[in-house]
């Protein structure tokens, strides 16, 4: 005899809801507050571990034509959402064996060094075809693009290379746009206004999510958020401009008293100073709800905030409601660990992380329900 699994949201042990209205919103905030001419998405991890089948049609519909995502095979997963309109650019670039799957289908490669340039120009002349690609000026970051020493060969050396396909645009990436008072942003933008001012023409692109809200001067031919759009703070030292996107509930599991001495979870990393009343709430490690918020996060219930006691494990987290007021949590109750009170970002500093992780981290043993509120 076969048992079949419980079936139904009485099952479910949390929700993680996705607002696409706020998601929407927030393409609109961007754009408006943009004054350069495209604005794409940064839609790279599945849009942040939210769900890309979901939100780029929500984003095409608000008028997005330009999405970046991190790897080719991203891009193969965003092909049927674009039809009528719509390109995809690779931020890793055009790598060895992979260059037929970009010409093939459209995709347009960010060449990263000299060698992906002189190998995507060797291929549009065989193809007869300049197919588009970005050229990534590595401005300070070094990480991808081309370093200082390989853009003055372009410039000195190679710069017929790129007249062999066409010039999507010349982009950056800040280090430290998020930072108001770090003056690394603008160091950055005056090294590539330098190198772009000796490179043929074509759009350029400076802007991630927070660098849209730093100076308008960095506004030039296109731009790509990613987080922002999620609802993250691109201006951590100031009010969010954002909609929050995510909100995260949890069932409690199970409500026990202890007394003074006690400790609660692995390693008895907590022990109650006081006879303490403990709930253990369902969402752990395995969920993506980092291990870093042991003994360091807060859960906010009816304006209250209550702390974390204890490690995070992999299917639980211990919370300390001795002192929460009113009708008294009962196991099955669900509880917010993510909403407008608690942000991804809140999260995030207890952690001692950045939202980017607390996003992407998130895992999909939740029931996950879209909304348009």
């Amino acid at each position: 005899m076969s048992v079949l699994p419980a079936a139904g949201r009485a099952a479910e042990c949390a929700e993680l809801q996705i607002n696409l209205r706020a998601i929407a919103d927030n393409y609109q905030i961007i754009k408006k507050r943009y004054k350069g001419r495209t604005c794409g998405a940064v839609v790279k991890a599945d849009a942040y571990g939210l769900g890309a089948q979901t939100i780029v049609p929500v984003l095409k519909k608000q008028g997005c034509r330009l999405f970046f995502v991190a790897q080719a095979n991203e891009a193969a997963d965003l092909f049927p959402l674009l039809r009528g309109g719509g390109r995809i650019a690779v931020l890793n670039g055009v790598l060895p064996g992979d260059e037929e799957f970009f010409i093939e289908n459209d995709v347009i490669p960010v060449l990263n060094d000299l060698g992906q340039i002189e190998r995507w120009s060797n291929l549009c002349r065989e193809h007869e075809r300049p197919a588009p690609a970005f050229i990534h000026l590595d401005t300070g970051m070094n990480r991808l693009g081309l370093a200082p020493r390989e853009i003055g060969e372009l410039v000195d050396r190679y710069s017929s290379l790129l007249y062999g396909f066409e010039k999507a645009g010349y982009m950056t990436h800040p280090a430290a746009a998020d930072e108001a008072e770090n003056p690394v942003t603008a160091e950055q933008y005056e090294l590539f206004m330098k190198w772009y001012r000796r490179l043929p023409p074509a759009p350029r692109g400076f802007c991630n999510s927070s660098a849209i809200f730093r100076n308008n001067d960095y506004h030039l031919e296109f731009c790509r958020p990613g987080f922002a759009l999620w609802g993250g703070n691109p201006t951590p030292e100031t009010t969010n401009p954002m909609r929050p996107v995510v909100k995260l509930t949890a069932k409690v599991l199970q409500i026990r008293q202890i007394d003074a001495g006690e400790a609660v979870g692995y390693g008895n990393t907590w022990r109650a100073e006081r006879a303490s009343r403990i709930a253990t709430v369902a969402v752990g490690y395995a969920d993506g709800w980092l291990r870093s918020l042991s003994n360091a996060g807060k859960v906010r219930i009816k304006g209250h905030e209550v702390p974390y006691v204890g490690r995070v494990s992999m299917d639980a987290i211990s919370i300390d409601i001795t002192d929460l007021p009113g009708k008294p949590l009962q196991p099955g109750d669900m509880i917010p660990l993510i909403d407008d009170k608690m942000t991804v970002d809140d999260i995030a500093s207890a952690a001692g992380t950045i939202g980017y992780e607390v996003l992407t981290s998130l895992g999909h043993r939740y029931r996950r329900v879209y909304t348009e509120s």
